[in-house]
């Protein structure tokens, strides 16, 4: 949607425009001004797409106007309007790229064809096109934010070949080879001083992320990531030629690559502990990992890192590639990847936010089934996935404003919380109960939300009847896009916003005509038509009668 602020000083001709272009082009937005003093006003407060100004006005004349309004909104189409043929004003619009000059003598018809101009300039630069060139113009500025968004992905087990087919990352450069196995480093500190502020601590990471990268050999490439505002992840590639890390077929000794790392990661702890008073532990994949298995290393190396944390130990550099020394003497099953069941509760979340209550149904029992298959020789951990499931349905509970009891009788705390279930069935049952309740509060939420909506839109409209009523106005008193108010207005109620201002005030203008004393200039001022033929026009067209015909039909007098 397009917005058009029409300006001049004589309100005829602003109020004939705005007629003419509500029948003709329904889908823009009109504002209008009866001075360059109120469209500057208009200007600073919302968007404006397209300019029609009358030059000759008091105050400041036309070709003030688009320089001004053009410092605001630079993208602005300008279209200015004259009663005189002067050439200077025709050489001095050209000079300031306005789109068409305009005579008033003209008639309606070349300002329609100027505005239609102008509307598909608009388009052509707004298009997809434009809007990928200049993406891809400020990708530098963007590329670090993109690399991390990029690494965090794979962290969490996305494909790197799904998610580098996405436009944004499509021209990413990386200082790795994506045809190449990377090594994995992670570090976190073991310990931090409770004083010390978020900034704070970012900042010591990043300079960590430094030292790494000022103690790498340049036969080493690095990428690096800060995970979850905590983890310091590298990832870590040899040249091609790099033949100091090549083994005897030519291809690359990760071993000795590993071997290598452990010399720099001893550095940078002793240079963090004496630069920073900070003790650090790093942890390093046991060999190269295909980039398809990025997530399932990292989640190794959390585990293996967890571990440590858990026996207290600091100042370590864990290498996967050596048996584990604190590995329980009884073996037990691998511990089944996060991974999958992190994007299930996620899924879980989405379905809840969005009222869906057969996918949220479908998600906890595929839920249920992963906690049931992975808790086998890992309670502790079952239990922990556990408790995830527990806190996105309280957090979904408490967002919806959910009783402490309700009438149905499904309460959080009758289900399990201190242990696992020990009846699965029964506990996925509940859980999908509580699900469904959720989902039934959420869609009630978002009906009652629309709904008071609708009011304060409708008692704002009523409220301004003589007012602003331009779409920018009325979403800016309920907070909302103006041009998503438009759409979202007629999705609820079925209607143009425009058709309920226009009934509005024809219904106020009834019972004004019939009820009320007062002349028709001054009822049409009432109602915010400046033009008293503007509003004879309006009447006729909603009702098939001038409102003086009205009046003598239905008013006061035509009664006695």
């Amino acid at each position: 949607m397009h917005r058009l602020l029409l300006v001049d000083d004589e309100p005829s001709i602003v109020d004939g425009l705005m007629q003419h272009f509500q029948e003709t082009q329904p889908e823009l937005d009109i504002c209008k001004a009866y001075s360059a003093d109120e469209a500057l006003d208009i200007a600073k407060r919302t968007k404006i797409d397209l300019l029609i100004s009358d030059i000759s006005m008091p105050g400041k004349n036309g070709l003030q106007l688009i320089d001004e309004i053009g410092l605001y909104w630079p993208g602005c189409r300008m279209i200015l309007l004259t009663g005189h043929s002067e050439f200077e004003y025709v050489h001095t619009a050209i000079r300031r790229n306005v789109d068409n000059y305009i005579l008033k003598t003209e008639g309606i018809e070349p300002v329609s064809a100027a505005v239609n101009a102008a509307i598909v300039k608009l388009e052509e630069e707004n298009g997809a096109r434009a809007l990928l060139a200049r993406a891809q113009q400020q990708m530098t500025a963007a590329e670090p934010l993109l690399k991390k968004a990029f690494f965090e992905a794979l962290l969490l087990g996305e494909q790197a070949a799904d998610i580098a087919g996405e436009w944004h990352f499509a021209g990413l450069e990386l200082r790795l080879d994506r045809g190449r196995p990377v090594l994995m480093v992670i570090g976190r500190a073991d310990a931090w001083d409770e004083q010390l502020s978020y900034t704070k601590k970012m900042d010591v990471l990043y300079s960590i992320q430094n030292l790494f990268a000022h103690r790498l050999s340049a036969l080493l490439r690095e990428e690096r990531v800060v995970f979850h505002h905590s983890e310091l992840v590298w990832f870590i590639q040899p040249e091609k030629a790099a033949a100091a890390f090549a083994d005897a077929a030519g291809g690359t000794d990760w071993r000795g690559v590993i071997t290598y790392m452990k010399g720099i990661l001893e550095t940078v702890q002793n240079d963090c502990r004496d630069m920073f008073g900070l003790s650090v532990s790093f942890g390093i994949g046991g060999s190269a990992s295909e980039w398809t298995d990025i997530g399932g290393q990292y989640e190794q190396l959390k585990t293996a890192m967890k571990q440590l944390a858990y026996y207290g130990q600091q100042m370590a550099i864990l290498d996967l590639g050596i048996s584990d020394v604190y590995k329980p003497e009884t073996a037990r099953p691998a511990a089944a990847s996060a991974t999958d069941f992190n994007k299930s509760v996620a899924a879980l979340q989405k379905h809840l936010q969005a009222g869906d209550e057969q996918a949220a149904a479908e998600t906890t029992a595929e839920l249920f089934g992963c906690l049931r298959s992975h808790m086998a020789g890992h309670y502790m951990l079952g239990l922990e996935r556990y408790y995830a499931l527990l806190h996105t349905v309280a957090a979904h509970m408490n967002d919806t404003d959910y009783p402490d009891k309700a009438d149905s009788g499904l309460l959080l705390a009758s289900l399990p919380g201190a242990e696992l279930p020990a009846e699965w069935e029964d506990a996925q049952r509940r859980f999908a109960q509580l699900a469904a309740s959720i989902c039934l509060r959420r869609r009630e939420r978002v009906e009652r939300g629309e709904n008071l909506l609708c009011e304060r839109i409708h008692r704002f409209i009523h409220d301004n009847l003589g007012g602003d009523l331009s779409l920018a106005r009325i979403a800016e008193s309920v907070f909302l896009n103006p041009s998503y108010l438009s759409r979202c207005y007629k999705q609820l109620t079925g209607r143009n916003l425009s058709d309920y201002i226009n009934t509005a005030k024809s219904e106020a203008a009834v019972g004004m005509l019939v009820q009320s004393p007062a002349k028709i200039g001054e009822i049409a001022l009432r109602l915010g038509f400046e033009s008293p033929s503007y509003f004879t026009a309006f009447f006729r067209k909603m009702t098939g009668m001038s409102p003086q015909e009205y009046r003598d039909a239905y008013g006061l007098e035509s009664r006695k």
